[in-house]
């Protein structure tokens, strides 16, 4: 881990605030893959005004960073993705001036009234879009909703922003951000590694916490098994 590039000062903050809230949690898990995990990253747990506020910060200053601010909406799959587009979108406009749509995806399409499968700034052909995801593990949600998408329109999608990249292996030896990238032609834009959260919790950090020796054994032993 020692090759990983310097975090930007928003980084080191999204971790610190990802320990804060317990949003990243530690002890014995299943992930939705069913791989048993000593870590978790539950983003359900931004479930306030200033979390989920705070948590549109950091993907907007991630937007800004990489350059994809100018898109035509920010979608979140339902259901975690949905404050997420609409908390990035406020985000950008109150920071950075810049006036994003967003738009999310109903589980059950509507029959009556506007109808429809989506919800917010309407998708057509040629739209450009960024995605935001809450954490890739196996890629599962990611693939569906990618697909799903451009059946309903040929949307150009920018790229795909995620909190954390698990950097774990998907269908077969490569990780399962790189198979998404590879299978749907894509680029996806973590805030943060696993890799660059386990390197800056390792030692110690602005906001006192770091991980003990048995609990950095344990995730490199998963990610020595699962990583890719």
């Amino acid at each position: 881990m020692n090759d990983l590039a310097p975090l930007s000062t928003y980084q080191r903050d999204f971790i610190d605030f990802l320990v804060q809230t317990e949003v990243l949690s530690f002890g014995d898990f299943v992930t939705k893959s069913g791989r048993r995990t000593p870590y978790f990253v539950n983003t359900g747990k931004f479930y306030n005004g200033s979390r989920i506020s705070r948590m549109g910060q950091f993907f907007a200053a991630h937007i800004q960073k990489i350059g994809l601010s100018d898109v035509h909406s920010i979608f979140g799959p339902a259901y975690k993705g949905i404050p997420l587009c609409v908390a990035t979108t406020l985000a950008l406009y109150n920071q950075y001036d810049q006036d994003v749509g967003f738009t999310f995806n109903r589980k059950e399409k509507k029959e009556h009234g506007d109808g429809g499968d989506y919800v917010g700034a309407p998708l057509t052909d040629g739209d450009s879009i960024l995605i935001v995801e809450d954490v890739i593990t196996a890629g599962i949600t990611l693939r569906e909703t990618v697909q799903t998408l451009r059946k309903h329109a040929a949307v150009d999608i920018r790229g795909v922003i995620v909190s954390v990249d698990r950097c774990e292996r998907g269908q077969g030896d490569l990780s399962a951000s790189d198979e998404i990238e590879k299978d749907l032609d894509l680029t996806i834009y973590p805030l943060v590694t696993i890799h660059e959260v386990i390197e800056y919790l390792s030692k110690p950090n602005q906001k006192g916490f770091s991980l003990s020796s048995e609990l950095i054994a344990r995730m490199n032993a998963y990610l020595e098994e699962f990583g890719a």
